[in-house]
């Protein structure tokens, strides 16, 4: 039997990504103190959109040390739609006045999206587990790829309430983010990956006259190619 010891060899990685996010239902605060206005929408749904224009991407970088351990800058354009005019309960003040019924959204909140992407800017520590390799292939035909990070938020919030329409750019909430997924060889040291993400955040961005505040945990699927060098 003969044995290759393959050295571990440093490198650069850049690749790029499609594909799509479900955001979980989430609770709707929203919170307008001059006006007396607190208000809780209950398990509200959100659409992502993500093959519609502005569409959803991502593009990471980073620098391997050896065969298995990694970091990485990350960047994700999640996008988020609530569906108002879905009923849902409703519990809270509304201009002084006590609520608590099943109404749909839009009676108050025309339109909360962040479609402009709550633009997620993540770090990463990434370990990879390379499988099939030869003296032809040392990086390996298949790479097992898990990661774990977070960082910063710039959501762009884009809001309609009792209709006076808001929209700008802002700092956001941390980001969390967990994910796994494969690298294929295609051609030399470009591969196509294929990798499931979960990433969790708390958003609380300014409206007319006051603040929203939701959780968005979101499931991504994406797809896209992958270089080394």
């Amino acid at each position: 039997m003969v044995v290759f010891c393959l050295p571990a060899r440093a490198e650069w990685v850049a690749g790029a990504y499609l594909g799509g996010a479900h955001t979980q239902n989430s609770d709707l605060l929203l919170r307008q103190p001059s006006l007396g206005t607190d208000l809780r929408f209950h398990n509200v749904r959100y659409s992502g959109n993500s093959f519609q224009g502005p569409l959803y991407y991502g593009a990471h970088g980073g620098y391997f040390f050896g065969r298995h351990w990694g970091i990485e800058s990350e960047f994700t354009h999640l996008k988020i739609f609530a569906k108002v005019q879905k009923p849902a309960p409703v519990s809270g003040t509304l201009t002084g006045a006590l609520v608590n019924t099943v109404q749909p959204a839009d009676l108050l909140v025309q339109r909360f999206s962040i479609s402009h992407g709550v633009n997620l800017l993540m770090a990463n520590v990434v370990f990879r587990q390379p499988l099939w390799h030869s003296l032809s292939e040392p990086l390996g035909r298949l790479l097992i790829d898990t990661r774990l990070g977070g960082g910063a938020t710039i959501p762009h919030p884009e809001s309609t309430i009792q209709g006076r329409a808001d929209e700008h750019y802002q700092i956001g909430r941390p980001v969390f983010a967990a994910a796994a997924g494969a690298e294929l060889r295609l051609w030399r040291r470009l591969y196509w990956q294929g990798e499931y993400k979960y990433t969790r955040t708390r958003q609380h961005v300014d409206v007319f006259s006051g603040t929203a505040e939701t959780l968005l945990q979101s499931h991504h699927l994406v797809t896209g190619p992958i270089i080394h060098f």
